[in-house]
């Protein structure tokens, strides 16, 4: 079954945009309007996730500058959509329905055949069932950042502050800073029904259930290397990864929950930003002053 985690405190801006989806919900039996729930989720950056050949890189210190979040909005039915954040708590994406696809059953003896679950989510979810949202999103980036190069060789500290030019950098001693959008980091999930035989005195009969269906997180980076102090850009570049639970061409979950898939889209993306051999050209030939 799917299950949230305990939620927090209901924010109101969060709940009027539950209300607004709500009320164009209703367009058919399955589509019964029902208030979304919020389900916090709980993302962590997994190091050395990702394997590959890093050299040794000099004693050279990076200050992780604080992400700033530029992802669009989510697109629902009927020209809504949810804005990318609410009071500092970033709405990630749904769990429902696509209003094309309607209820889709499986493990079902009434179909004349049991139907496994189909991975892969050809047309994104529209109808809210639940909304996943997630905390502190540009602190969970920069921790996972500055986890990954630390686990690279290379000394790196997360500060307040989101531009190289800031003037409270300048007090900091360092070799280059690193800076970064987030382009993407989303979590979708699809609705699917399965059946429950229920046993009475009398007889059998079944019911259908909701349930965790197709998953997918999406994570994509822009990042920029800055020398310190000129602030001069000595490196750009992207990094990005994509999660399908279950895994495209199979039927069966690998992740107990929507926020593990996520994190394992977030460790592998960030895993592989050592791995660019454009940036460790930078980085090998940086000398420590």
């Amino acid at each position: 079954m799917f299950r949230a985690l305990p939620c927090v405190q209901p924010y109101w801006s969060v709940w009027f945009f539950m209300l607004v989806l709500c009320s164009g919900c209703a367009t058919g039996s399955f589509f019964a309007s029902r208030p979304p729930r919020i389900i916090p989720v709980e993302v962590t950056y997994l190091p050395y996730l990702v394997k590959g050949k890093r050299p040794v890189f000099p004693p050279t210190s990076v200050l992780v500058l604080r992400p700033v979040d530029q992802r669009a909005p989510y697109p629902m039915k009927k020209g809504n959509v949810l804005p990318a954040s609410q009071d500092h708590i970033a709405i990630l994406g749904i769990w429902g329905l696509n209003s094309e696809e309607g209820v889709i059953k499986v493990n079902s003896s009434q179909l004349g055949a049991q139907r496994r679950m189909k991975a892969g989510i050809a047309k994104d979810p529209d109808i809210a069932r639940a909304i996943f949202t997630l905390p502190g999103l540009p602190n969970v980036v920069q921790h996972a950042l500055a986890t990954h190069l630390q686990e690279a060789g290379i000394p790196a500290r997360m500060v307040d502050f989101s531009s190289p030019h800031d003037p409270a950098v300048r007090s900091l001693q360092a070799h280059y800073t690193l800076g970064c959008t987030i382009e993407e980091f989303s979590l979708v999930s699809l609705e699917r029904h399965t059946e429950v035989a229920v046993e009475t005195p009398f007889n059998t009969h079944f019911i259908y259930v909701p349930i965790r269906g197709p998953t997918r997180a999406e994570v994509s980076l822009a990042l920029t290397l800055y020398r310190w102090p000129s602030g001069e850009v000595v490196w750009e570049g992207r990094t990005s990864d994509v999660v399908d639970d279950p895994p495209l061409g199979e039927h069966e979950f690998l992740y107990a929950s929507p926020g593990e898939v996520l994190s394992m889209a977030l460790s592998r993306a960030v895993g592989t930003l050592s791995l660019h051999e454009s940036l460790q050209q930078v980085l090998l030939t940086a000398r420590a002053s």
